[in-house]
C-alpha cells in the first residue's frame, strides 16, 4: 500500500518537477513596420531555430539561469542580448535595417563581446562605399590592417606587419589558395561580390591552420535574401587616376527555402598617375612620360554563381566564381633598366609585354546542419590558380632557342587546391561549448616557360582541432583550443641544361657547372606542429569589456621558400630557398580594451609576437653566376619580435557631427647572434593613422536621404627602421573628402557616393608598396563616383 501510495506520489510531482526544470523561451521577429522576419537565425549559446513564416520562434527544454541571446537578419543590425530565465518567457525582437552610415557598417551588435576574439566586422556597404581599387585598400582603414601596393589596381594585406603567407583570407570557410607568395601578386577576389567580412587577428584564428599566423580575413558570401523574389543592385564606378571604368550587378533570387545569386563585375582601367617626372632604378634615371606610369592598365572580368536552401535543420550553398585579371607591369622596372621602354605610344590604355594575367576559378559547397544542442558543419572546396607572366622571349644564354608553343610565356604557374573540412560543435550544460575540426588539404603545382622560379610540387596538409568555451561568470568568459598539423610536401627536381652548356663556355668546371645547373633537387619534407591557445572576456562593467588572448601559432615553409633558385624580375632579384627549413613557429600575447556607450566606442590593443625561426629574404653577399641576376637573396630564418598598439575611436556629437580616428604604432626586430645585424623585418609599415570627419545634413528632404559630406586624412611617420637594402621612406600626410546621398525620386532610388583622394597631388612613398624599391611614388590625385541602383 505504502508503495502504491508512493508511486502515485510520484507520478503528480513529477509533471510539476519537470515543468519546473525545463522552461521554454518563445516570442517574435519583426522589423520597425512590425513586419515578421521569416528565417531570422535565433541563437542561444550553440543551439539554433528559425523564425517561421510569422516570425515565431520557440526553445524549449532551458535550465533556469542567464542566457545570452544573438538574433540575426540578413540586412538588419544584429541584436545580441542577455536575459535571466526563471520561468516561461516571451522575448519580442524588433530589428533595425543596417543604414550606410558607418557606425551601422560595423557590425558589431552590442557594447558587450561575445568572444575573446580579437575581431573587427565590416558589411558590403562598407565595402562599396570605401571601396579603394582593391579589397586589401578598402580595409586599410581598420585599426591594425595595411596593404601592401604592387600597381595596376592590385594590392596584397597586412595584419600587423605580417603579410603575405602570414595571412589566410577564406570564403566561406575555404583558404584561397593562389601564388600569394609573390611581391607582385595580388588577391584574386572581387571586391563588390562580398557580402560581409570578419576579420581575426592573433591567436583566435586557431582553426584556419598554416598561413594565418598574423591573422584571418573571413569573407562571408552564405547570405539568405530577406525577401521572396529578385533583389539586388547595380553599381557604376569610375575613377579619374586611371580613367577606370567599371560595373557590377549583384542579384538575388528567393523562393520559399531555395535561393539563388548571380553576381558580375567588369572593370577597365589605364595607366595610372604618379606626381613625379622621373625614377631611379638601379642608378638609372627613368624618366615618366605625362606623369603616368606606361603600361599599368589593366581589365579584370568576374562572375559569380551561388544556389543555397535554408530549412529549419539545414542550410546548404554551392558556389561557383571566376575571377580573370590581366594587367602590365612597368617596363621600367622588369628586368635591365631602359628608357626606351618607357616613351610613351599614344595609348594609355594598351597592354604591352610584359603582363601578368591570372585566372582564379573556385567552387565551394558549404552545409550546416543545426540540432538540439548540437551543429555540425562540412565544407568541400576546390580551386584552380593560373598565373601566368608574359615577356618578349629573351636570353642570357647563347644557344638557348624560344619554345615552340607560347613562346614569349616566361613564367606559368597552374595550382590546384582540394580541401575537405569538418566541423562539429555542442554545448556541454549550460556554460559550456566545445568544438572539434578536422581539414585536409591537397596542393599540385605544374610550372613551364622560357624562364625557371618555382619547382613543381605536391604538398599534402593535415590538421585537426578542438576549442572550449565556458561561462564561467556572467561576466567571464573562457576559452581554450588545441590543433595538430601534419604536413608532407614532395617537390620535383629541375636542371638547366642552357645554364649548364652557359657556364662550360664560360670556363666553368663540369662540376660546378652540374651543382649550379641543378637549380631544384628533389625535395621531401615532413612537418609535425602542436599549437595551443587561451583567452578570457571578462565584461567588468556595463559599458566595458576586456579580453586577453596568448597561445602559440605557425606557418608551414612554402614551396618558394624551399625551392626557389633563379631570378624574379618582379621582385627585382635573385631569389634562393633553403629546403632545410624548418616550420614558423610564433609565441603570441593580444588584448583587447574596449569601451562603447551609445555613439561614443573607443578601443585600445596592444599585442605582442616572439618568433624563434621567422622566414625572411636575406642579401647573401653573394653575386649570381646567372647573366644579369645580380645579388642572390637567400631564404634564412631566425629569431625575431614584433610589438605594437592598435588604437580606435568613434563618435557623434552636435546631433549631425561625426568622427573617426585610428592609429597604429608597430615595432619589430631580427634576433642574430652579431648584434649589428639584428635588422627591422622587411615591408614593416611605419606608424600611421586615419581621422575623418563628417556631417549629416537635409535631414528633411525627401528628395536626398541619409545626405553627409566628410573629409579625412591618411598620415605616417617616417619609417626610419628599414631592413636590408630598403630606403628610408619619409612620413606624409594626404587628404581627401567627399560627398554621399541615397537619391529618392518617384520610385527610383539610387546611392551616390563622390570622394576624392590625395587632394593636394602629394608626392608621397608607401613604404609597404611593391615599387617602393624603385623610386615610385603612390597614385596621385583621384576623384573616384560610385553609383548604385537598387533592384527590388
Amino acid at each position: 500500500m505504502k508503495q502504491t501510495q508512493f508511486v502515485l506520489l510520484l507520478f503528480t510531482i513529477l509533471p510539476f518537477f519537470t515543468y519546473s526544470q525545463h522552461l521554454n523561451l518563445q516570442g517574435k521577429v519583426v522589423d520597425r513596420e512590425e513586419r515578421p522576419l521569416e528565417s531570422a537565425h535565433v541563437h542561444i549559446n550553440n543551439r539554433f531555430v528559425l523564425a517561421n513564416e510569422d516570425g515565431l520562434y520557440r526553445i524549449g527544454n532551458l535550465k533556469r539561469g542567464e542566457y545570452r541571446i544573438r538574433v540575426s537578419f540578413i540586412g538588419f543590425r544584429t541584436s545580441d542580448t542577455i536575459i535571466s530565465l526563471r520561468e516561461n518567457t516571451v522575448v519580442n525582437f524588433k530589428l533595425q535595417e543596417d543604414a550606410a552610415a558607418l557606425e551601422a557598417i560595423l557590425l558589431n551588435g552590442s557594447a558587450r563581446r561575445s568572444s575573446s576574439e580579437n575581431t573587427e566586422k565590416v558589411n558590403k556597404e562598407f565595402l562599396q562605399e570605401q571601396f579603394s581599387g582593391s579589397l586589401a585598400n578598402t580595409l586599410e582603414r581598420l585599426p591594425g590592417v595595411n596593404a601592401a601596393e604592387i600597381g595596376s589596381g592590385s594590392s596584397k594585406p597586412i595584419i600587423r606587419g605580417l603579410g603575405f603567407n602570414r595571412v589566410a583570407v577564406s570564403e566561406n570557410g575555404i583558404k584561397q589558395e593562389g601564388q600569394q607568395w609573390g611581391a607582385d601578386h595580388g588577391l584574386e577576389i572581387d571586391a563588390f561580390s562580398v557580402e560581409n567580412i570578419e576579420i581575426i587577428k592573433g591567436v583566435g584564428a586557431i582553426e584556419h591552420g598554416s598561413d594565418a599566423i598574423g591573422g584571418v580575413i573571413k569573407i562571408i558570401n552564405d547570405g539568405v535574401p530577406k525577401d521572396d523574389g529578385i533583389s539586388g543592385e547595380v553599381i557604376g564606378l569610375t575613377k579619374s587616376v586611371n580613367n577606370t571604368l567599371a560595373i557590377s550587378t549583384n542579384l538575388a533570387l528567393k523562393e520559399d527555402k531555395f535561393f539563388y545569386k548571380i553576381k558580375a563585375t567588369a572593370s577597365e582601367f589605364g595607366d595610372y598617375s604618379v606626381p613625379t617626372n622621373n625614377i631611379v632604378y638601379l642608378s638609372r634615371n627613368i624618366p615618366i612620360y605625362n606623369q603616368k606610369l606606361k603600361n599599368t592598365a589593366g581589365k579584370e572580368n568576374d562572375l559569380y554563381g551561388q544556389i543555397g536552401f535554408q530549412g529549419t535543420h539545414y542550410k546548404g550553398t554551392f558556389s561557383v566564381s571566376n575571377v580573370y585579371m590581366k594587367s602590365g607591369f612597368f617596363p621600367g622596372s622588369h628586368g635591365i633598366p631602359s628608357t626606351s621602354r618607357v616613351q610613351h605610344d599614344g595609348d594609355y590604355r594598351n597592354i604591352e609585354y610584359p603582363f601578368q594575367r591570372v585566372n582564379h576559378m573556385k567552387f565551394i559547397n558549404k552545409n550546416e546542419w543545426f540540432f538540439h544542442d548540437s551543429s555540425l558543419e562540412v565544407v568541400l572546396g576546390f580551386q584552380n590558380n593560373h598565373r601566368q607572366e608574359w615577356s618578349r622571349f629573351h636570353t642570357h644564354y647563347t644557344g638557348q632557342v624560344a619554345p615552340s608553343v607560347n613562346p614569349d610565356l616566361e613564367l606559368n604557374f597552374n595550382l590546384n587546391t582540394y580541401d575537405l573540412q569538418a566541423k562539429f560543435s555542442k554545448d556541454l550544460g549550460e556554460n559550456h561549448t566545445t568544438s572539434l575540426g578536422l581539414q585536409t588539404q591537397l596542393q599540385d603545382n605544374n610550372i613551364s616557360g622560357f624562364n625557371f622560379l618555382l619547382p613543381e610540387y605536391v604538398r599534402i596538409n593535415q590538421g585537426i582541432y578542438g576549442t572550449h568555451s565556458y561561462q564561467l561568470t556572467e561576466k567571464l568568459k573562457l576559452n581554450f583550443g588545441g590543433r595538430l598539423d601534419i604536413s608532407k610536401i614532395d617537390i620535383e627536381g629541375f636542371y638547366d641544361e642552357n645554364l649548364y652548356q652557359y657556364l662550360i663556355e664560360n670556363g666553368s668546371t663540369e662540376a660546378s657547372a652540374n651543382e649550379n645547373a641543378t637549380r631544384s633537387s628533389p625535395t621531401q619534407r615532413n612537418f609535425n606542429n602542436m599549437n595551443l591557445m587561451g583567452g578570457l572576456l571578462y565584461n567588468f562593467k556595463k559599458h566595458w569589456d576586456f579580453s586577453i588572448n596568448t597561445g602559440t601559432s605557425f606557418r608551414l615553409p612554402t614551396a618558394i621558400e624551399l625551392g626557389a633558385n633563379g631570378i624574379h624580375h618582379g621582385s627585382f632579384r635573385h631569389e634562393q630557398g633553403d629546403p632545410n627549413l624548418e616550420a614558423e613557429k610564433g609565441y603570441v600575447f593580444d588584448a583587447k580594451l574596449n569601451y562603447k556607450k551609445k555613439s561614443f566606442q573607443v578601443s585600445l590593443s596592444p599585442y605582442a609576437y616572439y618568433f624563434d625561426n621567422y622566414i625572411f629574404l636575406n642579401p647573401s653577399g653573394q653575386f649570381s653566376i646567372l647573366p644579369h641576376a645580380g645579388q642572390i637573396y637567400k631564404f634564412t630564418q631566425s629569431e625575431a619580435v614584433l610589438a605594437g598598439i592598435e588604437f580606435d575611436v568613434s563618435t557623434n556629437f552636435f546631433r549631425n557631427w561625426h568622427t573617426q580616428l585610428t592609429f597604429e604604432y608597430l615595432y619589430n626586430q631580427q634576433l642574430t647572434s652579431d648584434t649589428s645585424r639584428n635588422f627591422p623585418l622587411p615591408f614593416t609599415p611605419p606608424v600611421n593613422g586615419f581621422a575623418e570627419i563628417g556631417y549629416d545634413f537635409l535631414e528633411g528632404s525627401k528628395t536626398f536621404e541619409d545626405t553627409e559630406i566628410f573629409g579625412n586624412t591618411v598620415f605616417a611617420f617616417e619609417q626610419d627602421r628599414i631592413a636590408q637594402n630598403e630606403e628610408i621612406t619619409p612620413g606624409y600626410s594626404i587628404f581627401g573628402g567627399g560627398f554621399r546621398t541615397n537619391l529618392k525620386i518617384g520610385n527610383f532610388r539610387a546611392s551616390v557616393n563622390l570622394q576624392a583622394t590625395n587632394i593636394f597631388n602629394t608626392k608621397y612613398f608607401n613604404h609597404t608598396s611593391f615599387y617602393r624599391a624603385l623610386e615610385i611614388p603612390e597614385m596621385g590625385r583621384n576623384i573616384q563616383l560610385l553609383v548604385k541602383i537598387p533592384i527590388k
